[in-house]
């Protein structure tokens, strides 16, 4: 039997390190560790590059260690699909901060009950996030929004090189923005 640990981290000011101290701490010896660094929890789990190595790379009998419930997702039902795909390939998860282990019925009870919460929880801050943002607004404009990342001249210039037919993959370089934000600044609406 492995053990594996998956971490994650949502954004690049955070380190995946407070997690494997957590998880040495607590006593498990890990064979091997996938992380998504810099990932939102509400990206599903098949969407995150490190989780996919992670799922991948599982076998039956494995024991896969995360730290908290909200590191395998936000969404109610991303989180019970991957629990039951590891239930169904033989994986036994267990889960630190919550101390679940779905070894047992309880403990899948438990993770169940405890990721509607998740998910209740996400979505009430973020309906105090929209609250504030319209509140902001009707101050007379205080909240901007998050700034573009190109300049005008530099969309104009993307535009100009993404209707010549230009590779979305090499513009996305070319300008350090990823492939959705080129198609975003090119799309017909012309932002």
């Amino acid at each position: 039997m492995n053990v594996i640990a998956y971490l994650r981290v949502s954004t690049a000011a955070q380190t995946v390190e407070n997690q494997r101290q957590a998880i040495a701490a607590a006593g498990y010896m890990i064979e091997k560790e996938f992380a998504d660094e810099a990932t939102s929890g509400t990206t599903t789990a098949d969407s995150r590059s490190g989780w996919a190595a992670c799922a991948q790379y599982l076998r039956d009998g494995d024991t896969l260690v995360v730290y908290a419930l909200d590191r395998l997702g936000r969404s109610t039902v991303d989180v019970l699909s991957t629990i039951n795909a590891l239930h169904e390939r033989g994986v036994r998860l267990a889960i630190l901060q919550q101390q679940f282990d779905t070894g047992t019925p309880a403990g899948k009870l438990a993770l169940t009950m405890f990721a509607a919460f998740a998910e209740f929880e996400y979505g009430i801050r973020k309906s105090r996030q929209q609250e504030g943002i319209a509140r902001a607004r009707m101050e007379g404009g205080k909240y901007q929004g998050r700034k573009p990342k190109l300049t005008a001249e530099e969309r104009a210039a993307l535009k100009l090189r993404f209707d010549a037919g230009e590779n979305r993959s090499q513009l996305a370089r070319d300008f350090g923005i990823n492939r959705v934000t080129v198609h975003r600044y090119c799309s017909v609406t012309g932002r």
